[in-house]
Formats: C-alpha cells, sequence, structure tokens
C-alpha cells in the first residue's frame, strides 16, 4: 500500500502530508476541573464494600449504613460538639417562613440529605438514598422490636456522637421500607437541616410519601418536618446572602473548600454523576461505584453540621468581636440586618466592614450603605463625616460623597461656601471620567446645582428652604 502511495505523489506531484498532532482530551469535573485520577472501582456486592445491615420494618427491608463520628472530632476548625448549642433562631428575622423562631440548639435537629435517580423534580424521581444525622448519646446497637428495626434515641442522656445513618433502597421495592425507616427516626425531631432542601429535597420526599401512602403503616406515611410550614433550617439561603458576594459559588463543595478549609479525598464523585451510578449498581448489582455515593453523602450531612455553626455565629457576629469575618460578608451582613429592620446591628456591621476592607469597591460600597443609613436617621454630621472618609480614602470617578457633602452644606448647615466647593468637586470629577462611567443626566444636574449655589451666594432669590427632596 505505501510503494503504491508513493506511486501516486510522484504522479500528481503530491507532497507527503505532516500527520496532524494529535488531539487530547482532559475529563473536566462540575467546576471545570480536571478530574483528579482514581483508581478502578472494587468490585463486590453492597453488604461486602459498604458496611451496614439488612434492616426490615413493616414496609419491607432496605438497607442501612450507620456512622457514628464523635463529637470531639474537629471539622471546619471547630469540634463538633460546638454546633449542639448554637440557635437557629438567630437567623429567623432574616426567614421567617423557616419556623425558626423557637429553635433554641441543634441537639433535636435531623440533617437530611438525598441522592436521586434524577436531577429535576417530577413523580418518576426517586431519592433512592436518604440520609440523615442526629445527635446522639451512641451505644452502637440498632433497636429491635419484635424482630423488626427501630429507632430509639434516648434524649435524657447528653449525645455522644453525630449519627449518620444512610438509608438505601437495593432496587426500586424497597422504597416504602426506606421511607417508613426515614420517619421513624425524623418525627419526633424539632427541626430539619438541609441544603437547598427546600427547593429539591423535602418538595421530593413528600410527593414520594404521597405515592407511597398505601404502602405505609400508620404514623409513617408522613413527616412533619418535611411538610410546608415546618422547622427547617435551608442552609443555602443564609449561605448565599452572606457569601455570595465574596465566592464564585454558594455550592456546598465550595463552602467546605472556602468556608470550612476542607477538601474531600478521590472517594468521593460529583453530584452529576450520581443518577447514572445508580442505574448501572441496580443492572449490575456491583456496589464499587456506590460505596463512593455514600461517601459523598455521609460528607455532605457532616459538612452541613459545621456550616450550620459557622452561620448562625457569622448572622450573630456583628456585636461579637470574636468572631472574624471579611469585609464583604459584613457587608453582605448589614444589608441582612438592615432588611430586617436592626439598624443596631447593620451599622455595628459596616463599621467593622469599614475598619477591615482592603479594596476600593468593597470600601465605596461600605461607606455609601454606612452614610446612606445614617442620613435615613437623619444623623447628618456623622454621614458627613462618612462622605468625607468616602471621597480621602477610595479613588475614582464616583461624585456621590462630593454631592452629597454639597447637599449637606448648601440645605443643613447652609455653609454656602462649602457647599460651591464640593459641588465643583463633584463637577470636576464627573467631567473627567470617561463618558461610558457617567449617570445619564448627572452631569446637567451636577451644572444646574453649582449654578444654583453661586447665585445664593451672590445674593439671589432662591430660598434657602428647598424641599427635602434635594437634601
Amino acid at each position: 500500500m505505501s510503494s503504491t502511495m508513493d506511486r501516486l505523489r510522484r504522479l500528481h506531484g503530491l507532497r507527503p502530508q505532516k500527520s496532524q498532532p494529535e488531539l487530547t482530551y482532559t475529563p473536566i469535573d462540575d467546576d471545570g476541573e480536571p478530574l483528579v485520577a482514581r483508581p478502578a472501582p472494587r468490585r463486590g456486592s453492597l453488604e461486602e464494600l459498604v458496611p451496614g445491615a439488612v434492616v426490615e420494618n413493616a414496609a419491607g427491608r432496605c438497607y442501612v449504613s450507620t456512622t457514628a463520628v464523635p463529637l470531639d472530632d474537629v471539622r471546619g476548625g471547630s469540634r463538633l460538639s460546638q454546633a449542639i448549642g448554637v440557635a437557629p433562631a438567630t437567623l429567623a428575622p432574616f426567614h421567617p417562613d423557616l419556623a425558626l423562631d423557637a429553635i433554641d440548639d441543634l441537639a433535636g435537629a435531623a440533617f437530611v440529605d438525598t441522592e436521586t435517580t434524577g436531577l429535576g423534580g417530577g413523580a418518576g424521581v426517586y431519592a433512592f438514598m436518604v440520609g440523615v444525622g442526629t445527635f446522639e448519646a451512641w451505644d452502637g446497637e440498632l433497636s429491635t422490636v419484635n424482630g423488626q428495626w427501630s429507632m430509639v434515641d434516648d434524649e435524657t442522656s447528653d449525645p455522644t456522637h453525630f449519627v449518620v445513618r444512610q438509608f438505601f433502597m437495593r432496587h426500586p421495592g424497597e422504597e416504602a421500607a426506606l421511607l417508613a425507616a426515614v420517619a421513624s427516626i425524623v418525627n419526633g425531631r424539632r427541626l430539619a437541616v438541609t441544603f437547598n432542601g427546600r427547593g429539591f429535597d423535602l418538595p421530593l420526599l413528600r410527593t414520594r410519601y404521597r405515592q407511597n401512602r398505601p404502602l405505609l403503616p400508620e404514623g409513617e406515611r408522613r413527616v412533619a418536618l418535611f411538610e410546608e410550614g415546618g422547622s427547617h433550617l435551608d442552609l443555602l439561603l443564609p449561605a448565599r446572602r452572606l457569601w455570595r458576594k465574596r465566592l464564585q459559588s454558594c455550592r456546598l463543595i465550595n463552602l467546605e473548600q472556602m468556608i470550612l478549609g476542607l477538601a474531600r479525598n478521590e472517594d468521593d464523585v460529583p453530584g452529576s454523576m450520581i443518577p447514572q451510578l445508580y442505574v448501572d449498581y441496580v443492572r449490575t448489582q456491583q456496589a464499587g461505584e456506590m460505596q463512593r455515593v455514600f461517601y459523598h453523602n455521609r460528607e455532605d450531612i457532616v459538612s452541613m453540621v459545621s456550616l450550620a455553626q459557622r452561620l448562625v455565629e457569622a448572622y450573630a457576629a456583628p456585636l461579637d468581636e470574636s468572631c472574624d469575618l471579611y469585609a464583604e460578608d459584613l457587608l453582605s451582613l448589614a444589608a441582612c440586618h438592615l432588611r430586617s429592620g436592626d439598624t443596631l446591628r447593620a451599622e455595628r456591621a459596616l463599621t467593622r466592614a469599614a475598619a477591615t476592607a482592603d479594596h476600593d469597591d468593597t470600601r465605596a460600597e461600605i461607606y455609601a450603605q454606612w452614610a446612606g443609613l445614617l442620613k435615613r436617621q437623619e444623623r447628618w454630621q456623622e454621614a458627613a463625616e462618612v462622605w468625607q472618609l468616602w471621597l480621602s480614602s477610595v479613588p475614582g470617578a464616583d461624585a456621590t460623597p462630593f454631592v452629597e457633602l454639597a447637599k449637606y452644606c448648601e440645605w443643613r448647615t447652609g455653609d454656602l461656601e462649602q457647599a460651591e466647593m464640593w459641588a465643583a468637586w463633584a463637577l470636576h470629577t464627573v467631567e473627567a471620567a470617561p463618558v461610558y462611567q457617567r449617570v445619564p443626566g448627572q452631569l446637567a444636574d451636577l451644572q444646574h446645582r453649582l449654578a444654583r449655589i453661586r447665585r445664593k451666594r451672590a445674593g439671589g432669590s432662591e430660598s434657602q428652604g428647598a424641599s427635602s427632596e434635594n437634601c
């Protein structure tokens, strides 16, 4: 064949073509990062690879893997025991629809996370794994009643462990047993804690309980905490409000890394792969990849404990100097307190943010919010001091502090000389800025303001008592 090609090239005057460089493909994860090479999954049954037990209840059988984490384990810089005493009620003013007002600790909470057969909702999506974490006085034993598994929590004893139970259906026929087992452990708890549970996990579980109602025993046909209106701390909601300004992503895996300082090992699996891994498991009964799904679910649940502690402490932080927060976080926190009507904590957060900010854009936003708060409270002299801090410490084309000082001097102190100076500086700042940075109409407004002040200084007829809309 090669000699034939050579003859054809000679006949047609063709030169041998250079071979094209070989294209390579680098797989990436959900975050766009190269996937770390992992060893091939182990082969074996679920019972061989995932420690646990087949348990039976009135609805049938399912598989349960239990992990008890001692409370003195450190995660995210704190012992798990330190999370028990934080009060979710701290978050109630910011999320009144979550029914957190009466929840003064996490001792009676159930931390819930699901793994599903699809990433969307709908009646055809199963929760093939439901992980539930609780604080317990753990004795290492599964309780049985008449040969059937049950959950008996001794609430009179102090908790010693954070216990994660992962309820798993080896095939769809075990769904009712899984749901009954979950109900037996969650019913009686005071609070459900999830991450994005309001938008995904709990609506899905409500659907699954409704569809399996005829198969479930009395008392386990619904979970009160999963119903709308139940006490439910969805950590995604306060996390977004607090950290979205500083972090690019508020996904749980990113919060683990950026807030808690945690990193998962190679056993983890991207969430987008989990539905297909379960389909493969049901088809082959090889549990090597499901071992990674159990790890993923367990890490999600344990991380929620530390994240809940960090969030509750942060939202109480404006009056707590011992809680270190970035300036961007304090700025976000101030906005949360302003929305809830707590101006004292909002002002404290802004004061702390101004002292720690190290970026001009952040400082400008802090000063704008802080001065605006003081202005609404008619604390004019303090607002003027903040505007002067703003213009003296943040270079740039923002004329706002100059304009506000011109208003203050013209209408509040009657110092027209100072008002003219600030208005002239504001006009100069806008004229020096690129056209694309100017606010429409701002230049004409400033020219009008400066002309009016000069007429006043020259003895013009305009009244000093202008309407408050100019102030």
